[in-house]
């Protein structure tokens, strides 16, 4: 036989095997096909979260904050410090925050509350907190003694839109600001957090013109450990989000890495499954395959057929598995589940269809097959033609 007769030999085997056991080609590609759709419903769902967190890093955090030197409350002259920030390539806001703890009172309701004066609009473009503000504004705070309280706090006071509360704290100058917005802070905030204007918290410390942190947002995430090297390289404290946040980089990759070993594990699995099918079939095609030896057919030709057989099962069944993936990871995203975060706001879990993940490993699963019939091909090729047609 030529390369092409040969060829055409091997595909009629594999196809008669595959017509044949029909039952066991159902289970095999079924096998597959259920391992392929839970490895890419458990990636998309990882998927989610890594955007969603990495979202979190670019929407609503600062990529680099400079605070106080060690012994030092207060950053002084901040003023020269944000000229030398936005010298630094990439930024694209800076939002400067004084922060107080206050004792807010309203009648007799009496709270504890971590009081941050800010600019407005420079804040905003930094933490996007804006949104959150489901009554008032937060640019309201600007004019005049005004406070926009977190939603709890506001329902611990008992205090709504307009009413004055008043502030005080030792050592810090008393003083009566009205309530100009309420917000409900973002997953992991505190609950108890207020935002006034900068002059409001200088005026209640008795502080000059000075803040105790300037929070920084670049237009690429991964600049920031080269932006906080150029400040401290000024003598600042500065830190990126890389070090101020370390738990949200273990996080990616610690979740990353258990949910591949898990797909890997699944996949191996069920592709060995198709193994032990291919090693049944080479028991049960003994004679077959003598005869095929004795018609001039070599080991390799014999050892062709059972890798193209396992590979084709996997593939099928990788093919179906990415449908059955698909079909139900849209699903899912459709039905925009609600679950509650650690800090009790309510998120919707993420989904993110990839189609470079989905292709991966329906070429894995395939891949796969071949490997755990390598051994059954292995076997039948080694077989002794005269020994193998007697049975």
């Amino acid at each position: 036989m030529n390369g092409s007769s040969l060829l055409a030999f091997e595909i009629a085997v594999v196809r008669r095997h595959i017509a044949y056991r029909r039952r066991g080609t159902f289970l095999s590609i079924a096998a597959i096909a259920l391992a392929v759709a839970i490895s890419l419903i458990s990636v998309s769902m990882q998927d989610g979260f890594q955007e969603m967190l990495f979202d979190i890093i670019v929407e609503d955090l600062p990529h680099v904050t400079v605070s106080p030197r060690e012994g030092e409350d207060y950053i002084n002259l901040y003023h020269s410090l944000m000229d030398r920030v936005w010298s630094i390539p990439g930024v694209v806001a800076v939002s400067p925050g004084l922060g107080s703890p206050a004792t807010f009172t309203y009648k007799d309701n009496v709270e504890n509350v971590d009081m941050t004066g800010v600019n407005a609009n420079d804040f905003d473009r930094i933490y996007n907190i804006g949104m959150y503000v489901f009554s008032g504004s937060l640019a309201s705070i600007q004019d005049g003694k005004k406070v926009v309280l977190g939603k709890k706090t506001a329902g611990m006071l008992n205090v709504k839109l307009g009413q004055t509360v008043y502030v005080s704290f030792p050592d810090a100058k008393s003083t009566s600001l009205v309530v100009s917005g309420i917000f409900s802070p973002p997953t992991g905030w505190p609950e108890n957090i207020a935002f006034v204007s900068l002059s409001t918290a200088r005026d209640f410390l008795g502080e000059g013109d000075v803040v105790s942190s300037v929070d920084i947002k670049l237009d690429d995430v991964y600049l920031a450990e080269g932006a906080a090297a150029i400040l401290q390289g000024y003598g600042y404290k500065a830190e990126s989000w890389q070090a101020l946040y370390p738990d949200i980089l273990k996080t990616l990759a610690i979740e990353s890495f258990q949910n591949n070993l898990i797909m890997l594990l699944i996949l191996i699995i069920a592709a060995f499954g198709i193994g032990s099918v291919m090693y049944m079939l080479v028991n049960e095609k003994t004679s077959e395959i003598g005869m095929f030896m004795a018609m001039g057919a070599s080991g390799r030709n014999i050892m062709n057929i059972f890798l193209l057989e396992s590979g084709i099962l996997g593939l099928l069944g990788g093919l179906a598995g990415t449908i059955l993936g698909l079909a139900v990871a849209f699903y899912l995203k459709s039905l925009e589940i609600k679950m509650e975060a650690p800090g009790g706001q309510e998120i919707t879990i993420p989904v993110v269809i990839n189609a470079g993940s989905f292709l991966a490993i329906m070429l894995l699963a395939a891949a796969l097959s071949v490997l755990a019939g390598l051994y059954p091909a292995w076997k039948a090729s080694r077989l002794d033609p005269a020994i193998a047609i007697s049975g």
